[in-house]
């Protein structure tokens, strides 16, 4: 982006050869821009933003005036402009306007400005307007005359010699409107103009607001200075709108027209310029955070459980209490079968339990003292019927006693073998880490492959269960068929699984967790991730770029805007003002309107003399765009001619100044007499001017 700052507009000398001389002052009162200077000099002197600021809480003396602001987004500005759409509404606002020009100018004759005035005003602008202005500027500033035009028909004066044989379809291109002006016979046929409510400031907004939808992350950043800039600078008018968008489809055209835009941004430091301690203390800080993070976790699923064992052990001492009802409903709440299924429940979170405190204090698995504690099951030699039916009962509980105590030590030695082997396994890796490092990270990466691949296996099965079309699937079905059926031999017709009924069933046989990963390998798992991450530099690189990152974040990138069929959609608002919600008819078809308002032969001199003017005309392909509506809206094979202004944004000011210097300002120019006499709305009618209509109308 250019962002481009405004310089203060310096205070020229008012030199004594102008002074004396009463030359013409030219100002080209734009909604946009104002251009004002002198007529004996070739370009304009003052060229601004037609704009005011005032700071929030100050007085009016304090405003700013054009390039004066540097920064029109600053919010703590307000902003005013003359123009409502553009028509000068607001003369307070004009009157600053005209402060300005006149003290840059060096004007300092006290009270007056005694220099004839050539400036342009609105299509069609109304009497009131024009009758608001005039007072302006003989009762405020007291000039000798003052000459109105348009700025579309001075561009054209500019640009051709209009005489009274002269007909030509003027496209005006404004800031707030477009204008189709047509000229007949030299002279503007104001019953016949028209004019369409899109100009610059809605393309400007348009591009703002669809690249903030499009980069919602940057929505501050792209500002309407910004977008206007882009718009100014890389949009261009497509010949056949349609045909463009299909080529913007293609991945080739898009990579070879896309328009990347950099926006400004503090690039934050990298790691390239920190020191190898720097570094070292910053991964010592990410395995750090990695290893309370997974301790964090540690504790919480520890937790849960504990939780969970508390209320498996509280259904449990239902039946020592021998609440045998309260203890069936619990049990069916819980949805286990039997009491040997929640003791084996409760026994698988018991050791659970304690391999999870084992490995948050670093410590071995604790020896259970229940199996140091003689156990006394003095009921279960004894025959049944040598019991009463008390005895029976306690000999039952002591029975599922001794079996689930021999679960859980059977459990316990099997997993303080498993750890066992574990931690000398550990030691092993730890030598070879010392003598092979290479090696042993080669190694620590094997086993996580392993294990991943382990998961994904049971992932993919997982996946195609939960398919009804899948192989998987239909073979898990078929055996819950010969189930169904009481594993008969019997050859009989295999229709399970063809009706919804029958899926819903498999459902609810498999239900989505029931193939879910092991707690083992999970944190087996997480063990290997940590060690890779202590001691490989390149682990977490490979594991952002398997996620679809790039390694290192692109702040670059980031800030990188790409402006692709924006370039294209965005002018094509003026063709098309539907596309933002306008219903208006665009360029192409009120250009088709305003031709059909003349007969045959004066179409055709019209259509052999469009001229393009103002500031979207810079846009490139406008004139063939136009060629290419033009032949498609016109008879077969009538001759139609596009020209485009030779500067289409200053010519306005250039047909002023030339007309100001021809014989013709002296018979257009409206007098303080004449202003006197038959008041502010009079207009004295030229080549460049608009028709005068007298209000109110006189008695014919």
């Amino acid at each position: 982006m250019k962002d481009e700052k405004t310089q203060p507009d310096p205070v020229f000398e008012y030199p004594s050869n102008i002074a004396n001389s009463g030359i013409p002052l030219v100002i080209d009162n734009g909604v946009y821009k104002c251009r004002a200077g002198w007529a004996s000099l070739e370009q304009p002197q003052l060229v601004f933003k037609n704009i005011t600021a005032k700071q929030k809480g100050k007085k009016e003396l304090d405003v700013q005036v054009g390039n004066e602001i540097n920064n029109v987004e600053v919010v703590k500005w307000i902003l005013r402009t003359q123009f409502d759409r553009n028509l000068v509404t607001l003369y307070d606002v004009q009157e600053q306007i005209y402060d300005y020009i006149f003290a840059h100018l060096g004007i300092n004759t006290e009270g007056c400005v005694n220099h004839p005035i050539v400036m342009t005003e609105a299509l069609c602008n109304p009497g009131y307007c024009r009758q608001q202005m005039s007072e302006l500027l003989f009762e405020c500033y007291h000039v000798p005359s003052v000459v109105y035009g348009v700025d579309a028909l001075f561009s054209l004066y500019n640009n051709q010699k209009i005489t009274d044989l002269t007909h030509s379809l003027i496209v005006g291109c404004g800031y707030q409107n477009t204008s189709l002006i047509p000229v007949v016979n030299g002279r503007v046929s104001s019953a016949n103009c028209r004019r369409i409510n899109m100009g610059g400031a809605q393309l400007d907004a348009f591009m703002q607001r669809l690249l903030q939808l499009k980069y919602p992350g940057h929505m501050a950043a792209i500002t309407l200075s910004r977008a206007e800039e882009l718009v100014r600078d890389h949009c261009y008018m497509a010949e056949d709108y349609i045909s463009e968008l299909e080529a913007w489809t293609d991945n080739d055209y898009y990579e070879n027209n896309v328009t990347k835009i950099q926006l400004p941004y503090n690039a934050a430091v990298t790691g390239s310029q920190l020191t190898a301690e720097q570094l070292k203390e910053r991964r010592e800080q990410q395995i750090r955070r990695l290893k309370e993070s997974n301790a964090k976790r540690r504790l919480e699923k520890l937790q849960m459980e504990e939780e969970k064992l508390r209320e498996l052990i509280s259904v449990q001492e239902l039946l020592d209490d021998e609440d045998d009802e309260a203890f069936n409903r619990a049990l069916s709440s819980l949805r286990y079968d039997t009491a040997e299924s929640l003791q084996v429940e409760i026994t698988k979170l018991t050791m659970s339990i304690q391999r999870m405190k084992a490995k948050i204090k670093g410590i071995d698995l604790p020896v259970d003292e229940e199996a140091k504690k003689p156990a006394v099951y003095d009921l279960i030699d004894i025959p049944d019927d040598q019991l009463t039916p008390d005895q029976m009962s306690i000999k039952k509980r002591q029975r599922m006693l001794k079996n689930a105590r021999e679960g859980r030590l059977r459990a316990q030695a099997v997993q303080r073998e498993r750890q066992q082997k574990e931690m000398e396994e550990e030691k092993k890796l730890e030598q070879r880490r010392i003598k092979d490092f290479n090696g042993w990270l080669q190694l620590i990466r094997d086993k996580r492959k392993k294990l991943l691949d382990i998961r994904n296996a049971k992932k993919q099965r997982k996946a195609d269960l939960a398919k009804r079309r899948t192989y998987a699937s239909q073979q898990r079905m078929r055996k819950i068929t010969q189930l169904v059926s009481g594993g008969s031999k019997k050859k009989k017709e295999d229709t399970f699984g063809q009706n919804d009924a029958d899926w819903e069933v498999y459902k609810e046989i498999h239900p989505e967790n029931a193939d879910s990963d092991s707690e083992a390998e999970e944190d087996k798992l997480e063990e290997l991730e940590t060690l890779l991450k202590e001691h490989d530099p390149e682990f977490q690189k490979e594991m952002d770029q398997t996620m679809g990152q790039t390694g290192e974040f692109d702040i670059a990138e980031y800030y990188r805007l790409h402006l692709a069929v924006e370039k294209i959609r965005v002018p094509e608002l003026l063709f098309q003002p539907s596309m933002i919600g306008i219903e208006q008819a665009g360029i192409a078809e009120t250009m088709d309107f305003v031709l059909k308002k003349f007969d045959a032969e004066t179409q055709n001199k019209l259509a052999q003399n469009v001229f393009i003017t103002g500031g979207n005309a810079m846009f490139s392909h406008f004139k063939q765009r136009l060629e290419h509506e033009l032949l498609a809206m016109r008879p077969f094979q009538s001759p139609f001619n596009v020209s485009i202004a030779k500067n289409p944004i200053l010519d306005a000011w250039y047909g002023a100044r030339k007309f100001s210097l021809s014989p013709l300002l002296t018979t257009s120019s409206i007098t303080r007499a004449e202003y006197e006499e038959k008041g502010g709305e009079y207009l004295k009618e030229h080549c460049a001017s608009n028709r005068y209509f007298p209000t109110p109308a006189p008695n014919k």
